[in-house]
């Protein structure tokens, strides 16, 4: 079986804007034509439209404008929809407010939202002062954004009410931030072609079709739209949307995109304080069904391991120790070393556009850690090289990424990706 796991970085090799940042922007641009509802905003974006996501607002909104006009009725209820799910959002508004991090210019909202979240649990637990529970009135706010907010929307609000409208909030940036990629990013048709994936699907060819698998941490069909092939045909088998894939005809309520943290809390803690279970993303991939078909590529996976394993178990020898009989010790001995001989079924493991963040660290463990499976992490550049490899000591600890990664025991190697071509 051959695995290839994929993450945002995957996309961005695309040349598709998929980063939060490009979000944001396109927020703050969409909330200028919204303010004016006209022709002043359009005009302005119309003198700028060599810029693809001011090109697109300004068609959008010509819709919106002349709706009644036989305008496409759907694209003006989305414009709607959009405005009022980023109105007044808290994490929005924290988001923008955020130094972005590097040259690059990146923000991480799943880090950011994570602070936000064991600020205010820290608040409610601290063990230098009294212990608060939801249903208590806010005492003390150490983030001083939200200690703002509290002031502004609710002076003497609870803890309950303050997570319940960040919950509420997360939920409405989710949906505008479906509503983006599927309107305005899948729209864009890219031109940009991986080398890399081309020979991993080539190699996985050689070896049977139905044994090809793509597990995505995107939202978007990006991978299906390049590369599927006879994927399309059969996506339930073989794409497994681990967080959830952006669908224009969802709502807030059956959206199913995971956008969440990392169990922070310690383990005599994690199993009965649920406060806020909601914010976290193993909670979020159950409560929304996202499914989890990599599971049943795990144990596919593992069940070869152990029938290979099996097989020493099943020569007299092994399991009876020194025999007497030099005839029959002798048998079992080339029997023995014709198993050794033997290769256990292996499987190959590609990872392309993924940080290897300790958010999904649990995902990750289940896949890396299995002796008869071989990782390929491609990086962008050595940077990206050096940063994967401190989050998978994370995620697996140094003693097994030493083992894992040199000698007879080398299950991983890191592959710089080939330059992306160009397509016509």
């Amino acid at each position: 079986m051959n695995i290839l796991v994929i993450g945002n970085g995957f996309d961005l090799a695309h040349k598709l804007p998929t980063k939060y940042t490009d979000f944001l922007e396109f927020c703050k641009l969409f909330t200028e034509c919204y303010r004016e509802k006209g022709k002043d905003s359009l005009d302005k974006i119309r003198n700028d439209t060599g810029n693809s996501m001011k090109r697109f607002l300004y068609t959008w909104f010509v819709d919106y404008c002349e709706e009644g006009q036989g305008k496409e009725e759907k694209s003006v209820k989305l414009i709607e929809e959009f405005n009022n799910s980023i109105k007044d959002n808290f994490w929005i508004n924290y988001f923008l407010q955020c130094d972005m991090h590097g040259d690059e210019n990146w923000i991480d909202f799943e880090s950011e939202i994570s602070q936000i979240i064991r600020s205010i649990d820290t608040d409610m637990n601290s063990p230098e002062s009294q212990h608060y529970t939801l249903e208590d009135k806010i005492k003390s706010i150490g983030n001083e954004f939200v200690n703002k907010y509290c002031e502004k929307w609710s002076p003497e609000g609870t803890y309950k009410g303050l997570r319940d409208k960040l919950l509420a909030d997360l939920n409405r940036l989710i949906r505008a931030f479906e509503i983006y990629l599927t309107k305005y990013v899948e729209n864009i048709e890219s031109k940009s072609f991986s080398l890399d994936i081309r020979e991993i699907i080539l190699k996985k060819n050689r070896i049977s079709i139905d044994d090809t698998y793509v597990l995505s941490f995107n939202y978007t069909n990006t991978y299906q739209k390049l590369y599927g092939g006879k994927i399309q045909e059969n996506t339930e088998k073989y794409i497994d949307y681990i967080h959830g894939k952006a669908d224009i005809n969802s709502t807030i309520e059956n959206n199913n995109m995971v956008l969440g943290i990392d169990e922070y809390l310690s383990d005599d803690r994690k199993n009965k304080d649920m406060d806020f279970i909601a914010f976290k993303k193993f909670y979020q991939r159950i409560y929304k069904q996202t499914g989890c078909k990599y599971k049943n590529w795990i144990d596919r996976i593992r069940r070869d391991y152990f029938e290979h394993l099996s097989k020493f178990e099943n020569v007299p020898y092994m399991k009876q120790g020194y025999m007497s009989n030099s005839i029959q010790r002798m048998i079992n001995e080339h029997a023995i070393s014709a198993l050794k001989n033997e290769e256990c079924p292996k499987h190959n493991l590609y990872i392309f556009g993924h940080s290897l963040d300790v958010t999904d660290g649990d995902i990750l463990r289940d896949l890396i850690l299995n002796d008869n499976v071989y990782t390929t992490i491609y990086y962008h550049n050595k940077d990206v090289m050096g940063q994967q490899i401190t989050n998978l000591v994370k995620v697996i600890g140094q003693d097994e990424l030493i083992r894992r990664t040199g000698g007879s025991t080398k299950t991983i190697e890191f592959k710089q990706q080939q330059d992306i071509i160009l397509i016509e």
